[in-house]
């Protein structure tokens, strides 16, 4: 799944500090390749950001990364 900023996602399952069925638009997301790792910015319905970053080091977060499909879904709407 490849996840675009300025679109809207629903948590389809729990991960990190994101909880099933929470509305997040995400706001940026990049590479840090020094650090090797891939960090994603949403917004929630509270206009808080949340972040997640996942690591090339660490194969749990690999599986994560390769499977984003598995935890969030796009859905149609871009007001939160």
């Amino acid at each position: 799944m490849k996840m675009e900023v300025g679109k809207t996602y629903r948590v389809k399952k729990e991960i990190f500090n994101f909880k099933k069925g929470e509305i997040l638009i995400l706001a940026d997301k990049g590479y840090q390749a020094y650090y090797g790792e891939y960090n994603f910015v949403f917004v929630n319905e509270k206009k808080e950001h949340q972040y997640a970053v996942l690591r090339d080091g660490s194969d749990e977060d690999m599986k994560i990364y390769h499977h984003l499909d598995e935890y969030f879904e796009e859905v149609s709407t871009t007001k939160i």
